[in-house]
């Protein structure tokens, strides 16, 4: 029977001669951090943080990511919106609180928000969110219906303006009486 082949630590990066590897230089380890996704500046100076590296070394690695063009908290905002509306849609105000909630800077987020998100495109992410849920609602008495796809939407931070535009043309285009009593 064969010797088992030596396994190769991943902590130190001993390898087969048992060597450690040296140590990745700041910027390596952001690097590939950065390597699946875009990321938050705030995220990048906490892996930093995490694998111990000083405060000065990660001031100087984020100097030179946003030299490269690898860390901009604007770039990343507007990807992370676009997505965000693309594929779990919510309104201006949750979006905002997000990502507040991610470190990134006020006025850059309403920078992004305004480019990105208008009163429109909000009205029109709510319909299809509605579309992609019509059949959770499609068995219900109408009033319950209208009540719960209200408060799905307001749950996920659409105004009432939306809310009333997206359930009016969601009804349109379903045949749900569409009464004005009834949109709140």
């Amino acid at each position: 029977m064969p010797s088992p082949k030596p396994r190769r630590s991943r902590r130190t990066g001993a390898g087969k001669e048992g060597a450690p590897k040296p140590p990745s230089s700041p910027v390596q380890l952001a690097i590939r951090y950065l390597g699946p996704r875009r990321r938050f500046e705030r995220e990048v100076r906490l892996h930093l943080r995490k694998r111990e590296v000083s405060a000065p070394e990660i001031e100087s690695a984020i100097d030179r990511l946003k030299e490269l063009d690898l860390v901009s908290d604007a770039e990343t905002t507007r990807a992370w919106i676009r997505d965000r509306m693309n594929f779990a849609p919510r309104g201006r105000l949750l979006l905002r609180r997000e990502l507040l909630s991610k470190g990134v800077a006020a006025d850059v987020v309403d920078e992004a928000l305004d480019e990105i998100v208008g009163a429109d495109d909000e009205a029109q992410a709510a319909v299809d969110f509605l579309r992609r849920g019509a059949r959770k609602w499609s068995g219900l008495e109408e009033a319950v219906a209208r009540r719960r796809m209200w408060s799905a939407l307001a749950r996920r931070g659409f105004p009432a303006s939306a809310c009333r535009a997206a359930l009016i043309q969601f009804a349109e285009e379903t045949g749900i009486d569409a009464g004005d009593e009834a949109w709140g």
